[in-house]
């Protein structure tokens, strides 16, 4: 009978057990008390100091990981409800997500502990280019959070928010300083203080016609958030790309990503 007490679903948080959903709670109010944020969590609500907020978003991302993550990913999602709650915004949703969604590249080591169903492949010339994704970022005026599927579990209209992230990367291209170096011929160097310099990868047109103009295919790669190397589609710019990149993925971008 005991056994199956633990594994009833809870009934306000319907995708954990009681006894998972309990841990979940108790891992919120560690959160809220490491912020020194008064709250109390019960249900599936926290009633806090600065607003009121669901457990759900915490319940849904915890309930597709190993329990041994939790701790983590529901600090990162309490941060986030709360940086939320301090800027204005209840939720992301449709309405407020558009100003400030923007493309970000992501790799598949970034998304480790953390559910990212909802992200798009990066298209190459032979298809999609494995080791990195398209994701949406939320960008702040001091801060820039990648979006996970809790983040964005108010958000239905992702086709929109895709749209306006892309928008938003262009006008962070055009108005980000930038630093030119080049490696070799053809071969160029983007060094930004943008931390979505690596993500500008995701722009190929935008990127080619203003440091690599001829309007042949161009490689890309982001060896870091801060730089960015461009070179034609050629053996020669591919090894010294390579070099320069180490471990990161050498983008041959002929497409955009798909939206």
């Amino acid at each position: 009978m005991g056994l199956f007490n633990r594994l009833r679903p809870d009934p306000d948080l319907g995708s954990l057990d009681t006894r998972s959903a309990d841990r979940v709670r108790d891992l919120v109010r560690s959160s809220l008390d490491a912020l020194g944020i008064e709250a109390s969590v019960d249900g599936g609500h926290i009633d806090s100091s600065l607003g009121y907020l669901s457990l759900e978003p915490v319940a849904r991302e915890c309930a597709d990981q190993d329990r041994g993550s939790w701790p983590v990913i529901v600090d990162e999602v309490v941060k986030r409800m709360v940086r939320s709650l301090v800027d204005g915004a209840d939720q992301l949703s449709d309405a407020t997500i558009g100003q400030h969604v923007v493309w970000r590249l992501l790799p598949d080591a970034e998304r480790m502990g953390r559910s990212f169903r909802y992200v798009r492949p990066v298209q190459g010339a032979d298809g999609a280019v494995p080791g990195v994704s398209v994701a949406l970022a939320w960008d702040g005026e001091e801060t820039l959070d990648v979006l996970n599927d809790a983040a964005l579990s108010e958000v239905r209209d992702l086709d929109v928010a895709f749209r306006a992230g892309r928008e938003n990367l262009v006008e962070d291209l055009a108005a980000a300083p930038v630093e030119t170096t080049e490696l070799a011929e053809g071969v160029v160097e983007i060094s930004s203080p943008s931390w979505l310099t690596a993500s500008w990868a995701l722009l190929p047109e935008e990127v080619a016609a203003r440091f690599l103009p001829g309007g042949a295919p161009v490689l890309l790669a982001a060896p870091d958030h801060r730089h960015l190397l461009v070179g034609p589609d050629a053996e020669a710019a591919r090894t010294v790309l390579g070099q320069a990149a180490g471990e990161t993925p050498v983008l041959p971008v002929v497409r955009r990503p798909s939206r």
